[in-house]
């Protein structure tokens, strides 16, 4: 298990044997890192948080970045089952991560047998909808600021600092570049899906989201939060609390 640690840097590996806890496997949206979720990390409660950290990403720098979904999902697929330790756990995804942790879930159910309680998909449109980015990586780079002041997810103080922008811009292409490689192949999945929309999140509002319930053969929910993309960190606690409940609702079922 110790040696599948890199995919979850933030967290103690014996700790995980602890089976009294639902586990909660937390993919970042683009420009993020295993960092976005240190916050829920912090709270007490019954579920365990582990945070993903992609190749390429922060505390992974010195290792290649994978741009392409059919090299990276087997790969995180392989660790999650791994560290799972045959208990129930919850796949989440924000963003970009929503449709990481769909493709997840689709092979973990598949070739592992190990399919999650549920997945968890907040800020992003259903698989079954082609639905470009208005940013694309052969665009220039001021083209990619555009899209990050309008998301409303990163500092100004960061969007406005030239050195800054040329350490992290290649990070957020690389993140892009993986996005443009979706390939949707008519997966579905046998596993509750719970969706999540920021009410003025006009790229994944809730009409977008509904979709989802197409990838599925079992049960689909969706909920609408104040805020646009970024709702699931400004809500901060409020929504983490949400998710228990959400979580806490399927294991009764």
């Amino acid at each position: 298990m110790e040696r599948y640690k890199k995919w979850f840097p933030f967290k103690d590996m014996e700790s995980l044997k602890d089976k009294k806890k639902h586990k909660v496997f937390c993919f970042h949206h683009a420009g993020g890192s295993a960092s976005t979720y240190r916050p829920w990390m912090m709270y007490d409660t019954d579920i365990d948080i582990l945070s993903i950290e992609l190749p390429g990403k922060a505390t992974r720098m010195t290792e290649d970045y994978i741009s392409n979904y059919e090299e990276l999902i087997p790969e995180v697929a392989k660790a999650i089952n791994e560290v799972s330790c045959g208990q129930d756990y919850t796949l989440y995804g924000h963003s970009m991560g929503a449709m990481i942790a769909f493709k997840t879930a689709y092979i973990l159910q598949n070739k592992y047998n190990n399919k999650p309680s549920s997945l968890i998909v907040a800020g992003r449109h259903a698989p079954v909808d082609d639905i470009k980015d208005r940013y694309q990586t052969y665009m220039e780079d001021d083209e990619l600021v555009k899209e990050l002041k309008r998301n409303n997810g990163t500092p100004s103080e960061i969007l406005e600092n030239e050195e800054i922008l040329k350490v992290i811009i290649p990070a957020i292409k690389n993140d892009y570049k993986l996005n443009e490689s979706l390939a949707y192949k008519d997966e579905v999945v046998d596993i509750p899906i719970i969706a999540h929309a920021g009410k003025e999140d006009f790229d994944a509002n809730k009409k977008l989201m509904e979709r989802w319930g197409l990838v599925t053969t079992d049960m689909f929910v969706i909920k609408e939060f104040k805020g646009s993309h970024f709702f699931l960190h400004d809500l901060g606690k409020e929504y983490y609390d949400d998710i228990l409940k959400n979580i806490e609702a399927i294991n009764e079922i």
